[in-house]
């Protein structure tokens, strides 16, 4: 089932509210419900977790955690999603980006011949704003979506094929077991010759 695969995965509720920053929400942060995982709730965590992923925001994991808390999903996931974009990810994220809002708005760059400077990047600012914004607004917007959807779906399929699985079980145990009666052959002409 889904729901043991994302459980497998998913921080706890003490591993979330480890950090210092995320000690203030605690006390909302202690509803039931948004530690469950059913459909609705790992659906809509996992979406709203990489939706704020993308953002070029600051604390992103605390963002995660109101949305979570105010949509009624479950926070580990949303928390556990944003770290998508981390240290590691982030240059080749905004990197993608940058040439996806470049499509967009038909801008681009040209590196110097000296290399990357601090104020040539500074520089650089006012034209790259607009194409980097555009790009993360993209990714943000359609990975929650498709994330939301092959979730439902996936789960929807799971839950099916598991009432089937159960359906035929249970028709296979009240079919009446075929009977092994000795039942006598008939004799073979060739085996038993008439005199």
């Amino acid at each position: 089932m889904p729901r043991r695969f994302f459980r497998k995965w998913a921080p706890s509720r003490e591993t979330v509210l480890a950090p210092s920053f995320m000690r203030p929400f605690s006390k909302w942060l202690v509803h039931p419900n948004l530690w469950h995982f059913n459909r609705r709730s790992v659906s809509g965590g996992v979406a709203i977790g990489l939706f704020i992923a993308f953002l070029p925001t600051p604390f992103q994991m605390v963002w995660a955690a109101i949305a979570a808390v105010l949509l009624r999903v479950n926070v580990a996931l949303a928390v556990a999603m944003v770290l998508l974009t981390n240290p590691l990810t982030m240059l080749p994220v905004a990197w993608a980006a940058f040439m996806l809002g470049t499509w967009y708005t038909g801008e681009s760059i040209q590196l110097p011949a000296g290399g990357m400077t601090v104020p040539w990047i500074l520089d650089q600012l006012r034209v790259i704003w607009l194409p980097l914004l555009l790009g993360l607004l993209t990714f943000s917007i359609l990975s929650a979506v498709v994330s939301y959807t092959l979730i439902q779906l996936l789960w929807r399929w799971q839950v099916i094929r598991h009432k089937q699985r159960k359906r035929a079980v249970r028709q296979s145990k009240t079919q009446p077991e075929p009977s092994h009666r000795n039942q006598t052959t008939p004799p073979n002409d060739d085996q038993n010759p008439l005199p």
